[in-house]
């Protein structure tokens, strides 16, 4: 996914601020896709400088100028062909599973230790999950749209279940090394 297309899903809810668009992305997508206040700024330049957003300036005295930033229409047209075009697989690379597959090098009390860590990291990110759902609940939509709602949710949903079900396996290959039950379990077998 591109920031800049995030950028322009934002924008064409409601107008923003570079620090608005940053509070954001940290209350609602920050858990697939976080972005720095510097990434931000660097990519609505690029926006407008490539003509699909404008902004408007605010001047205030005693602080910096506020800079309001407006999806344009070629701003639409470029999230809209994007939202429209199935994207490339995602690079599953994932250095854990790599330790695991060669663990047999290592003690069960050395890889038992890296798999803790890893069931800690999962049950972590299921936290931050659950406090961002309750936020959701507590907050009134700023979006009145209940499909657009319901579409951001299901994004969360997705990474609940998908960490749910890692957190299961490492709980039960913890279980299994800590037993020494050496059974393979694919499928309903």
């Amino acid at each position: 996914m591109s920031l800049k297309h995030a950028i322009l899903g934002f924008l064409s809810y409601f107008p923003l601020s570079g620090y608005d668009l940053k509070k954001a992305f940290d209350n609602s997508v920050q858990h697939f896709w976080p972005a720095n206040q510097s990434q931000i700024y660097r990519t609505l330049a690029e926006l407008e400088e490539n003509g699909m957003v404008t902004k408007d300036v605010i001047e205030r005295e005693e602080r910096l100028d506020m800079k309001i930033y407006h999806v344009t229409e070629a701003g639409r047209a470029e999230l809209h062909a994007w939202l429209t075009t199935p994207q490339p697989e995602r690079d599953d690379r994932e250095p854990f599973l790599i330790q695991v597959y060669f663990g047999g090098q290592v003690s069960d009390d050395e890889l038992l230790k890296v798999i803790r860590h890893k069931l800690n990291e999962t049950e972590e990110r299921l936290a931050v999950y659950e406090a961002v759902y309750q936020m959701i609940q507590n907050t009134p939509p700023k979006i009145q749209d209940q499909r657009s709602i319901f579409l951001s949710v299901l994004t969360l949903e997705a990474g609940y279940v998908n960490n749910q079900s890692i957190a299961a396996w490492l709980r039960s290959a913890i279980q299994r090394i800590e037993k020494k039950k050496y059974k393979i379990k694919i499928g309903d077998q």
